[in-house]
């Protein structure tokens, strides 16, 4: 220790009290360090106890121990391992009280190769990746363990054994619990059609179903009652928070999940979804939604993570009218407490019908000027409302209140912290399509895409604006970047086949128009490749040849639908290229049939 590093001021916060704050903490752990004070550095880890918010003593525990790893590494080989061994007695004393700490299990870990424990550290980084197989640099960590093995390094020395001793018992330890309830909570109004799917999918996968029923006047509240669920009778409050919130003081399971009725978990994932509820490390999960849009069946989807399942604690309550937010309450300075999980929920409720049946865009526009009023203006609200609008087929007001929300979200130097963000803009860039003004959409896609070059969503739309441009060949090249791209990842909610078969069907219509047919016939095999249903690949393909004028071609695709099983599009269809070839009678017989098979069709629905 020099004599400069003695002469440094005391530091800036007293001594540990019954309650301190983590920042000054770790204020004090800088000056122990500084001036080599390691027994005042290792009181440090026995003050963390006593604060009380878990997330911040966690935060705390793991900023203590990587500061001093990095300090140490500057230090002379006696003083170096004196504090890899405070370090290392500490997290394990951490670990002894919690051993299911995947991150501080990796830094144990990390320390006790250091420490040349090799078989310790190789059982810490095993069960670090045991519990999170995700966590960056433990397959390169146990990869170097094993090559100092191999050479007959490693071995503790004699005061290091007892610890090494208790890190091996900690990795033994470390599993996920079990036994952890899971409860489903639901807030519901007059859903007899689709809530009898949602249950029936997940009522046996959860512990306990609490269901808040807003004023029903159908069956909704005896199917919920028939699956055993606890109903709540609440009159609505022009608040969506309020219904979730009541729905989670009710439920006493360990964890708590939602969905909505027109959501339906996708059966093979029920063994996962259980798995979930012994992740004691998390404190939330997303759920891969899948969104369809459009008509059902024509395969147009979007996909996102959404925040669905969190832990029990009477802090995690939504605010909110509409379009209701929580993921501010939760720890989100702590990636390690959130985890993106595969397990799926699909979810019917933007099907165009279903909108126009249950006049949703009325009403969240409704209540999301409520909110409104009683806010300061947000980007997220701008962007609510201009979604809505958007749904509801009024694309000069959605592109009104979505430029103004990216024009606050620009303000920003970092839009990592605003999930919606992608979204935004792609939205932005559809309405100025939709809007005629294809030069423009191109221009704020570019602008996008300098803040997220992986979103092909915005190129897809490039394209398309493009197109509309009459620049074929800058179309042809965007398109072909789509492919190359593929779909863009889920935390920007991306519309399904941007980077497959949307931007494929884009191309051979591209191909189709300016005749290009050995293109467009070496593309024809890939989209049959493609993802989408054999019946919504033959009608987009019908539509295409009848556009481009190939009736022949668009009647063989419809046909061949008919054939398998008769469907009002296809016969509509056809009925349309009799009427393209002037064949009247024929055309009357299609659309007679059409006709006959909706009015089916709607008595089944009734």
């Amino acid at each position: 220790m020099t004599g400069q590093q003695m002469a440094l001021p005391a530091p800036p916060s007293p001594a540990l009290d019954s309650r301190p704050a983590p920042f000054e903490l770790l204020a004090r752990g800088e000056w122990l360090l500084a001036v080599g004070d390691l027994d005042g550095y290792r009181e440090l880890f026995l003050g963390l106890a006593a604060i009380d918010d878990p997330h911040r003593r966690h935060w705390a525990a793991v900023s203590l121990l990587e500061r001093g790893a990095a300090q140490s590494a500057g230090l002379a080989p006696p003083d170096a391992s004196r504090l890899l061994g405070v370090l290392a007695t500490a997290v394990v004393e951490l670990l002894e009280r919690e051993p299911c700490e995947p991150v501080l299990l990796q830094r144990a870990g990390s320390l006790f190769t250091e420490l040349g424990s090799l078989a310790a550290a190789r059982a810490l980084l095993e069960a670090a990746q045991r519990l999170d197989p995700h966590l960056d640099r433990i397959e390169r960590e146990l990869e170097a363990i094993h090559a100092r093995e191999r050479v007959g390094e490693g071995g503790p020395r004699f005061a290091r054994r007892e610890l090494s001793r208790r890190a091996l018992e900690v990795a033994a330890r470390a599993r996920p619990a079990e036994g952890l309830r899971l409860s489903l909570c639901m807030i519901v109004r007059d859903e007899q059609e689709m809530l009898p799917g949602c249950l029936a999918a997940v009522a046996d996968v959860v512990d306990e179903l609490v269901v808040v029923d807003t004023g029903s006047v159908d069956r909704t509240v005896e199917i919920a009652r028939s699956f055993g669920a606890l109903v709540i009778e609440h009159e609505w409050s022009d608040s969506f928070a309020e219904a979730r919130n009541l729905s989670f003081d009710a439920a006493s399971g360990d964890w708590l999940m939602y969905l909505d009725a027109d959501e339906v978990l996708v059966r093979e994932d029920a063994e996962l979804l259980r798995s979930l509820t012994g992740r004691t490390w998390r404190e939330a999960f997303y759920l891969s939604e899948i969104n369809y849009t459009g008509t059902l069946g024509d395969g147009a989807a979007v996909t996102h993570e959404a925040l669905r399942i969190f832990r029990n604690r009477p802090e995690y309550r939504f605010e909110g009218r509409v379009h209701e937010q929580i993921a501010h309450r939760l720890p989100t300075y702590l990636p390690e407490r959130l985890e993106a999980s595969a397990v799926r929920v699909e979810h019917y409720g933007y099907l165009l019908d279903v909108r126009a049946r249950r006049k949703k865009s009325t009403r969240n526009i409704e209540l999301l000027r409520l909110a409104q009023a009683e806010q300061q203006p947000s980007a997220f609200m701008h962007h609510n409302l201009g979604t809505e609008y958007a749904a509801a087929g009024d694309a000069l007001q959605a592109l009104a209140e979505l430029e103004r929300a990216w024009s606050l979200l620009r303000e920003r130097a970092d839009l990592a912290g605003h999930e919606f963000a992608p979204a935004v803009i792609a939205g932005l860039v559809r309405a100025l399509r939709a809007c005629g003004r294809p030069a423009e959409a191109f221009a704020e896609a570019q602008d996008g895409l300098a803040r997220f070059p992986d979103f092909t969503d915005l190129v897809l739309e490039q394209a398309l604006a493009a197109r509309e441009l009459a620049q074929h060949g800058m179309a042809r090249e965007l398109l072909e970047h789509c492919l190359e791209l593929g779909d863009a990842p889920r935390r920007y909610a991306p519309r399904v086949g941007c980077g497959s078969h949307l931007a494929l069907r884009e191309l051979m219509d591209l191909h189709l128009s300016v005749q290009d047919f050995t293109a467009f016939e070496r593309l024809l095999s890939r989209f049959e490749h493609t993802e989408p249903p054999a019946r919504e690949r033959s009608e987009r393909l019908a539509e295409m040849y009848l556009r481009h004028g190939y009736a022949a071609s668009a009647a063989e695709e419809w046909m061949a639908i008919c054939r398998h099983e008769p469907d009002v599009r296809a016969l509509s269809g056809l009925a349309r290229v009799a009427a393209s070839r002037g064949m009247r009678q024929e055309a009357e017989e299609f659309a007679a049939a059409a006709r006959a098979l909706e009015g089916v069709t709607s008595a089944d629905r009734g």
